[in-house]
């Protein structure tokens, strides 16, 4: 028997053995109280809305999801979405500088990340210009989060397209769950975060919440000590209304609006000597989104759901402006059918408009573009045998008018041989539909000295193909005692269509008298992912809680007949070994000590294996007023988590943070 198989086949034998043991002697045992309280903190007993999109138990669930309550956000001390996603299995953060991030699940992590869905409240924030997240523009009040659900693997055959690595659900609270006033102040050496908040109700039925944040974050170094002028600034505000069942009927409107700007420093091509030039960036950034949701309650606990919103967004900066206009409209049907059949169907669309303003370095020859999105889903899930086994099976069908029709299926099988664990596998087809860029930039990203000089390009590919995934996927998940649980979760990902850039064409002399020699996008990339994500969660007193996890992804890319350049170098961008471990300590009612170390492998010179720590003190003083310190990267003066231009040292700091509810 191989190692790949036998590793699995040990593991089941022993929690399996363990588990029977255990949870007979659970069983019979008298209750604890003091872990009563614990159980309520348990990730097995959450429940999540993601997988199915209907309410389910995680336990139940047959996905590798995990839930980041806001309890384990306002403990870790996070102060960001991005701070607070550190907290997930299988999940690697990369700070770049002080307003970039790189973010991805299993795998392909870089700046412009493009596998990964992300949605805050079912809104998704994706951009379709590059494909991917600006993770500086996307926040909210940090305290008003109620959970974010991250779901490891493809989650297509409900959200569609761009659902490949993972899904990042960022779920905010009612506003009927934040009435009354919260005022906050965080501040370092680095920079500053105030955040306020008002809560109120409307009659007796409706509630609604205000809020505003200010944000200034200092500039990073890099490995010479010179500063990156990365410093950058956002203030947002937004709102929220939620009302309780009116005739059967709740209603939800939310909106928010952000302007600011981000510094840094970019290698700008020229046409002329000197051909290039490093130029410092001021990006500035405005924008803006609403949201509206109707529920209709059903009988049987059926459920009737409309929402839509619409998005707004321009960057402008050195080489590009971007102006995105996004509109969205979805319908969603829950029907329960008999004892037996759980069906979701729905359907809906999304329309982009895009202006994009030229430069030498960075164009699109069609400035204005407009692209539409007609999508419809159905998904069943059946109870073979019921509260035992269940089936499930679905597919989300999109038509895009960039890259045709895309059918993303998914089959997932849950199996619960006894109450306190389940086993489930899955087989699901994801696609990354081409970005605006991929179909029609024109960047120059060098420009050679010469007689005459030669300029190369990177060129869109108007016959770019969607890339594809098929994932298989095994988990289990077991609570063997009332105060400890486990998840694991094994993949295989294989892909093809992958993007890449083509051999150069020959050299020819361009308009203003250089030549150029350009390379184009295509899709003749293949890779394949395997690995492992372990995460542990044990309550051992009352009054502390441990959490953990550790990764490990193995990504090998297939070159044959093909250039390999930065390519292959995607390979090193993965670590192939990951550690989380989370320590919540309650010293007294009042006074709480919270510790976080992590560990990321090597990757991509010159990030070599390394160490984070992260600790949280915070007193109570009276009810509703915290005081708290934090102190991150602990463990080294400065250390770069990525490959970035220009490199950024992340440097350890230490934060004051003040929080009053009244």
């Amino acid at each position: 028997m191989s190692k790949p198989v036998l590793l699995p086949a040990m593991y089941a034998i022993v929690v399996l053995g363990f588990s029977s043991t255990a949870y007979a002697d659970q069983k019979s045992a008298t209750p604890d109280p003091e872990f009563d309280e614990l159980l309520s903190l348990d990730i097995a007993d959450l429940s999540v809305t993601s997988v199915s999109k209907r309410a389910q138990k995680l336990s139940d669930t047959a996905a590798a999801v995990y839930v980041i309550t806001q309890e384990d956000i306002r403990r870790s001390g996070a102060t960001s979405i991005p701070e607070a996603l550190r907290l997930a299995p299988g999940v690697q953060v990369a700070k770049l500088g002080s307003n970039r991030w790189a973010i991805s699940a299993r795998g392909f992590n870089n700046a412009l990340a493009n596998k990964l869905l992300v949605l805050i409240d079912g809104r998704t924030i994706y951009t379709p210009v590059f494909s991917g997240t600006y993770w500086d523009d996307q926040s909210t009040l940090i305290e008003d989060i109620d959970r974010i659900e991250v779901i490891r693997g493809p989650g297509a055959s409900l959200y569609g397209s761009n659902a490949v690595n993972g899904v990042i659900n960022v779920i905010t609270k009612t506003a009927e769950e934040t009435q009354g006033n919260l005022a906050s102040l965080t501040g370092s050496y680095h920079g500053g975060l105030v955040e306020g908040r008002h809560g109120g109700q409307l009659g007796s039925n409706a509630f609604y919440r205000a809020y505003a944040t200010y944000l200034e974050a200092g500039k990073t170094e890099n490995p010479n000590h010179s500063s990156n002028f990365d410093q950058w600034n956002r203030a947002r505000t937004g709102f929220r209304v939620d009302t309780k069942r009116i005739q059967n009927n709740s209603y939800t409107l939310q909106g928010d609006f952000y302007t600011g700007d981000q510094q840094g420093q970019v290698n700008e091509a020229l046409p002329v000597t000197p051909f290039s030039q490093t130029v410092r960036t001021v990006n500035d950034s405005v924008g803006g989104n609403i949201l509206g949701r109707w529920t209709r309650y059903l009988d049987h606990g059926d459920q009737l759901m409309l929402q839509g919103y619409v998005d707004h967004y321009t960057r402008l900066d050195e080489t590009v402006d971007q102006h995105v206009t996004t509109a969205d409209m979805q319908l969603q049907h829950t029907i329960s059918y008999n004892e037996r059949n759980n069906v979701i169907w729905g359907g809906g669309g999304r329309y982009y408009n895009t202006l994009i303003a030229n430069s030498y370095s960075a164009a699109v020859y069609q400035k204005q573009n407009t692209h539409y999105i007609l999508n419809t889903f159905a998904q069943d899930e059946y109870a073979v045998i019921p509260n035992n086994l269940f089936l499930t099976l679905g597919s989300k069908f999109e038509y895009y008018d960039l890259s045709g029709l895309q059918v993303e299926p998914s089959a997932r099988l849950s199996w619960h041989p006894t109450q306190n664990q389940t086993l489930w596998g899955a087989i699901s087809r994801a696609v990354r539909t081409p970005s605006i860029y991929e179909e029609d930039v024109n960047l120059v990203g060098l420009t050679n000295p010469g007689a005459p000089p030669t300029e190369l390009r990177l060129v869109g590919n108007e016959r770019q193909k969607s890339e594809q995934l098929i994932a298989y996927e095994l988990g289990h998940r077991i609570q063997p005692m009332r105060n400890l649980s486990f998840d694991t979760a094994l993949f295989y990902n294989d892909y093809s269509n992958l993007q890449t850039i083509g051999l150069p064409s020959p050299i020819f002399l361009g308009p203003n008298g250089n030549n150029v020699q350009d390379y184009q996008y295509n899709n003749l990339g293949k890779a394949h992912t395997y690995g492992l994500e372990l995460a542990a969660n044990w309550n051992v007193t009352s009054s502390w809680r441990l959490a953990g996890s550790y990764t490990h992804t193995k990504l090998v890319l297939n070159t044959d007949g093909m250039v390999t350049g930065n390519y292959k170098a995607a390979e090193r961008q993965t670590p192939q070994n990951q550690f989380g471990l989370q320590s919540y300590y309650s010293v007294s009612e009042d006074v709480h000590w919270d510790n976080m170390l992590y560990y990321t492998g090597a990757l991509t010179t010159p990030v070599n294996p390394y160490w984070r720590y992260d600790s949280r003190v915070a007193w109570l003083a009276m009810p509703g007023l915290e005081f708290a310190l934090i102190g991150r990267n602990l463990l080294d003066h400065h250390h770069p988590e990525f490959t970035s231009v220009p490199q950024a040292e992340i440097a350890r700091s230490f934060i004051g943070q003040v929080l009053w509810k009244f």
